[in-house]
């Protein structure tokens, strides 16, 4: 989800497209990335094709407007050093892919050599905190905040509190594809069924996908007071993928099969982060959990039905450049989803999985979604509209 640019014509060039994020000077925003129903942060949709861009512009309005800022004031100016430019850059295409050790490396040589960048601290405080490194994820956390009064990460250190709060309790279950935090003293799921659960929605995810996830994903299985509190989401929220897989597990009459689900609905955005670099907007995104979800837990599609009796489904092109937003009416959110998942099983059936996974690799690149669909497909978003709403009409 980026596009690579220079900050005031200094650093190494670049090329490409993205949605969101800018190579130097980059805002480290990983909730809107994952899950943007559920972070407010997403580009506001401007009915153009390039409605995505208008996030990472932005984001690089705000890294110059606090150099800029600084040079006023005489605390810092811009930086006068472009290796330390690159390094950052490095850091972040590192981080894109889920080379946490690598972009770590990177951005604490940015950091040696200009330490004047908030955004690189605030990148290590993602590393660590994906880490799970609590101690280390809140140093660099105040070090970017120090720098940058930023309400953006003055909210990540409330919320990793939270967090230190709440899993101080939790007991930790490593395995090879995660780190898995859970309630022992609850009877009703243990640490070794959760793991088996885990690693066979993996499995099937993986498969499907025809890729696999080299680090290992951070799952957390909450109270859900616990989960409300971390996560400040409403209560119709039965899961995010921030990051980490965050779960509230341990609900009365909460089923193992709606559990199941659930975990493959997450796991499936963590999945579609790695393949994209971050870059699938809500509509692929939602799509694709929704698709691993129904394999476990049929989705009922009849708000979906009612929306298209009364024509108020999203026109295609529009659907492809929304960002869900936490203030949008949950009817409308409801209308999003369902339109999303019919969307994409119509193009997984009649393409297949594996072009949706060159789909996200496209969007990997920099494209957006109607140029991914055009390359992948060979056919435009109009006409595919055209012979998707048929299938709805039977």
């Amino acid at each position: 989800m980026r596009r690579l640019k220079k900050i005031e014509g200094r650093g190494k060039s670049a090329s490409g497209s993205s949605a969101g994020f800018c190579r130097y000077g980059r805002t480290i925003l990983f909730a809107s990335v994952f899950g943007a129903a559920l972070a407010g942060l997403a580009a506001n949709f401007d009915g153009e094709r390039s409605g995505a861009e208008s996030v990472e512009q932005r984001q690089l309005n705000e890294l110059k407007r606090y150099y800029s800022a600084g040079a006023r004031s005489g605390v810092a100016g811009v930086p006068q050093i472009p290796m330390a430019i690159s390094f950052y850059n490095d850091a972040v295409q590192f981080f894109e892919k889920g080379e946490y050790e690598i972009a770590r490396e990177a951005a604490t040589e940015s950091i040696h050599l200009d330490p004047r960048n908030p955004l690189a601290w605030e990148l290590l405080g993602e590393i660590e905190n994906l880490r799970q490194n609590f101690d280390k994820a809140g140093e660099y956390y105040k070090k970017s905040y120090g720098l940058n009064a930023s309400p953006r990460v003055k909210a990540k250190l409330e919320k990793l509190n939270k967090e230190r709060l709440v899993e101080e309790k939790m007991d930790t279950y490593h395995e090879e594809h995660f780190v898995i935090k859970y309630d022992r003293s609850d009877s009703q799921y243990e640490g070794f069924f959760l793991k088996n659960l885990l690693r066979e929605i993996y499995r099937k995810v993986s498969r499907d996908l025809g890729f696999y996830i080299r680090h290992k994903i951070v799952v957390i299985f909450y109270k859900p007071e616990d989960f409300r509190y971390v996560t400040e989401q409403p209560h119709f929220v039965g899961g995010i993928y921030d990051g980490k897989i965050r779960l509230p597990a341990y609900r009365k009459g909460f089923s193992e099969r709606e559990l199941r689900a659930t975990a493959a609905h997450e796991m499936t955005h963590a999945f579609v982060a790695y393949l994209s670099s971050l870059r699938a907007p809500a509509w692929i995104q939602e799509g694709l959990a929704q698709v691993e979800e129904n394999s476990v837990r049929p989705i009922d599609l009849s708000i979906l039905q009612a929306a298209f009796r009364s024509q108020k489904l999203y026109p295609v092109e529009e659907m492809l450049l929304m960002e869900l937003k936490p203030e949008m009416p949950h009817e409308q959110v409801s209308v999003f989803y369902q339109q999303s998942f019919s969307f994409v099983s119509y193009l997984v059936k009649r393409f297949g999985m594996y072009r949706m996974k060159e789909i996200l690799q496209e969007m990997r690149k920099g494209s957006d979604s109607f140029a991914a669909i055009e390359e992948v497909l060979k056919i435009s978003p109009h006409r595919l509209e055209k012979e998707w709403l048929t299938t709805i009409r039977k």
